[in-house]
């Protein structure tokens, strides 16, 4: 009879932290994944040209964000740029950047 019962409190303690071990994480970690492109010419923008503004674009996107949704802090993944090959448009060369990164709160 003893044994039963201690096996039942196990069991269920070992549930019970299992499932306190497995809630809170969920709950307090959410990702999301965010992008941000831009159309641009290098030529006025040393700094980072269109891959730069891309990257620049995504950070406001998710300052943006954070404020919206009123989280007080982010942590924001490696941010991943990709950008097209170079074209003429309005007489100069152009490409296309787009900016990725993974957001969790």
């Amino acid at each position: 009879m003893h044994n039963g019962v201690v096996a039942f409190v196990s069991i269920g303690l070992l549930a019970g932290a299992f499932f306190v071990m497995m809630s809170d994480p969920a709950e307090a970690r959410r990702c999301y994944a965010f992008e941000a492109s831009h159309n641009g010419t290098d030529m006025f923008n040393p700094d980072g040209g269109a891959e730069g503004t891309a990257k620049n674009k995504l950070l406001y996107a998710i300052e943006s964000w954070r404020r919206e949704k009123g989280y007080k802090r982010v942590r924001i993944g490696r941010v991943k740029t990709k950008c097209g090959g170079w074209y003429i448009k309005y007489l100069l060369p152009h490409r296309t950047c787009t900016a990725r990164a993974r957001v969790c709160h």
